[in-house]
């Protein structure tokens, strides 16, 4: 999935596989997934890689992405205020705030996926990374996101904890 804005900044993200792919426990084999990834800022670049999202939490962002997609369109209904979004491990979050015709993502990168020169050892106050974006490039990403997503499904497609 890529979030990268026409100066370059933004981030990658795609699934690297299941935290635990070989565990005879369905549960936890298709519980988390390793998310590997880039940044670009005006501060520089960098990798990461970490057992960052959910099955469930991975979903819920293609879903999210999708719908900051939609209601930046013209005849879309916009949100109250900036949209926000955070999981359970706090190295990715999220917050849209739709500017003129585009939206500006702050994406969140904490703990492991922080940069380099700014390692923490407790989350919280997470790097920010700011893109600025056409409703048409979320929702490629979204899309993007969620085909990928479906490789990683459960046999018989079904999530393990909310529904789909």
């Amino acid at each position: 999935m890529r979030l990268i804005d026409s100066d370059g900044y933004g981030v990658e993200l795609s699934v690297a596989g299941y935290q635990f792919p070989d565990h005879i426990d369905p549960r936890i084999r298709y519980s988390w997934l390793v998310i590997a990834g880039t940044a670009n800022c005006p501060d520089g670049n960098w990798s990461f890689r970490w057992q960052a999202l959910s099955l469930d939490d991975t979903v819920e962002l293609a879903g999210w992405l999708r719908r900051i997609a939609a209601e930046a369109e013209p005849a879309g209904a916009p949100a109250d205020g900036p949209a926000r979004l955070a999981f359970t491990e706090p190295n990715l979050s999220f917050t849209a705030t739709r500017t003129g015709g585009e939206i500006e993502l702050r994406i969140g990168l904490d703990l492991e996926f922080s940069p380099p020169w700014d390692r923490r050892a407790t989350a919280g106050s997470p790097y920010i990374v700011t893109a600025r974006l056409a409703a048409a490039d979320i929702a490629t990403a979204a899309k993007d996101l969620g085909a990928e997503v479906d490789s990683y499904l459960p046999p018989g497609g079904s999530l393990l904890g909310r529904a789909r």
